[in-house]
């Protein structure tokens, strides 16, 4: 938040309020206002999304030792019945069990891909909101500008502290979609690497298992067909 005590006269004195700043800053002030609460909703939802706990569980663990002991049906059932990233990802490889290494390797990764998309689900609006509110400062400031140069044609050349006075409210708008934009821009560029992480992560620690999702059992069904 903006701190009141940024906001002084040459003699060190608050020129105004925190409150005072926001209701000088006018209507578009409200907008701003709105894309700041976005950013936090949204930051602190993927920040609670993006936890290692909600990608990798004890029944991806219980699936792999299934696989690794030869019974992927077991994992399989473990696995459709769980919701984390890891899981999907290695179901994906694992209804590709019975055939060749490299399709399921592929399978995975593109899993992986889309879990990906999905860790970035809310990110984008966080992108967004950090472009729009700086616009939405300098659309207050330029018609602050304006209305500042109606006031002082209205009032006479000869009182420039009327045009003073008008862009330093103008100018307000700018201030505070700035300090909307830049944290969120912070925020997004976190929560970016953070999902491309713990993917990574994920993908580590399947690695592993391939070798185990791709061996064939000694049998397979009925005239030798690939189950999908």
């Amino acid at each position: 938040m903006l701190n009141t005590a940024i906001f002084v006269q040459d003699g060190g004195q608050p020129a105004r309020t925190f409150g005072e700043f926001l209701v000088a800053g006018g209507e578009l002030m409200v907008p701003i206002g709105i894309c700041s609460v976005i950013v936090l909703a949204l930051a602190i939802e993927r920040a609670l999304a993006l936890r290692r706990g909600r990608v990798w569980s004890g029944a991806t663990d219980d699936a792999m030792s299934a696989i690794a002991s030869g019974k992927p049906e077991v994992a399989r059932a473990q696995l459709e019945a769980d919701r984390v990233c890891a899981s999907r990802i290695l179901l994906a490889g694992l209804r590709r069990r019975l055939y060749p290494i490299a399709d399921v390797e592929s399978a995975m990764e593109d899993q992986a891909h889309k879990e990906l998309e999905r860790l970035r689900r809310n990110v984008r609006p966080i992108v967004l909101v950090a472009s729009v509110a700086p616009l939405l400062g300098l659309l207050g400031t330029v018609l602050g500008i304006y209305d500042a140069f109606h006031r002082v044609a209205q009032a006479g050349m000869g009182k420039p502290e009327v045009l003073a006075a008008g862009i330093d409210v103008a100018l307000i708008t700018t201030i505070a979609g700035l300090a909307v934009a830049i944290p969120a821009m912070l925020i997004a560029s976190w929560l970016h690497g953070r999902a491309r992480r713990l993917v990574m992560f994920v993908d580590e620690r399947l690695a592993p298992s391939i070798e185990h999702v791709a061996a064939r059992p000694a049998t397979l069904g009925a005239g030798g067909t690939h189950a999908a």
